[in-house]
């Protein structure tokens, strides 16, 4: 079997691969895909079924799953209080990662295999809604996408060793946001985050609710409140995945951090 190949057996184990399978589920998957004829290199019977799923992805198939998850690896955990968050709604998109401390900070991920299409919307509510952007793209595609993002955007490049290791730069610092919306900020929060955090009675719909908080605080205040309301509101999920992040495995990160189920329990 040759390396050139390894994309696109990885491609399809992605496809097929979900957190809670079982390893000897996961082991026949694997046998199937490979038609038998396993990579000795990587296959052995020192690692189960699931871990050899999870070096062969992040080796092979630098998709959205792997980047994120090396990403928290490399740099999210290395810094402390604060809260990152998986896939928010934000505007009319979906962001890949926030961080939220005195900062909040918006983090888009574009692979290799990913198009610009959607990244001017994606930049725009981003900006409206946290005060720090970046862009989080391959060396190789930075100049192909580097007209699509605003100078204040900031950018982590990442490449891959011939081992499969991640590297991360940050090639340009994020400057602070000047568009930030405080109608944006509380449209991403519900009616009851907006109750709870702004004391907004419960009125009919949240439109009506964030033009009462919009009448009665000023954007300065709306702002730090937005901020402690995600921090608090999904302080127990990355604290969880934090905590157990020695037994879970990257590809896993972001089930994890939705389910907080004990990895003893879902690894069995």
């Amino acid at each position: 079997m040759q390396d050139k190949n390894y994309i696109e057996y990885a491609k399809l184990l992605s496809n097929q691969y979900s957190t809670f399978l079982s390893n000897e589920t996961i082991k026949n998957k694997i046998i199937k895909i490979f038609d038998g004829q396993l990579p000795v290199d990587y296959y052995n019977d020192n690692i189960t079924p699931r871990e050899f799923i999870n070096q062969f992805l992040l080796q092979y198939y630098p998709n959205e799953t792997s980047i994120k998850s090396t990403f928290i690896n490399k740099v999210l955990f290395k810094s402390k209080n604060h809260v990152s968050i998986f896939e928010l709604n934000v505007g009319n998109s979906r962001l890949d990662l926030c961080k939220i401390n005195n900062i909040s900070t918006a983090f888009e991920i574009k692979t290799e295999f990913d198009n610009p299409n959607r990244l001017n919307q994606q930049m725009h509510d981003y900006f409206q809604v946290f005060e720090k952007v970046y862009l989080i793209c391959s060396v190789y595609k930075l100049n192909s996408l580097i007209s699509y993002i605003p100078t204040d955007c900031g950018i982590y490049t990442y490449y891959t060793t011939k081992t499969g290791k991640y590297v991360f730069k940050k090639v340009r610092s994020a400057v602070k946001s000047k568009h930030i919306s405080a109608p944006a900020q509380l449209s991403v929060l519900t009616k009851k985050d907006l109750k709870a955090y702004f004391e907004c009675p419960n009125l009919e719909t949240k439109n009506a609710m964030i033009d009462l908080i919009i009448s009665k605080k000023n954007e300065k205040e709306i702002n730090k409140t937005f901020k402690l309301c995600l921090s608090q509101k999904f302080y127990h999920k990355w604290n969880f995945l934090m905590e157990n992040s020695t037994d879970i495995l990257e590809i896993d990160y972001q089930w994890f951090f939705k389910n907080t189920l004990s990895p003893e329990i879902v690894y069995l």
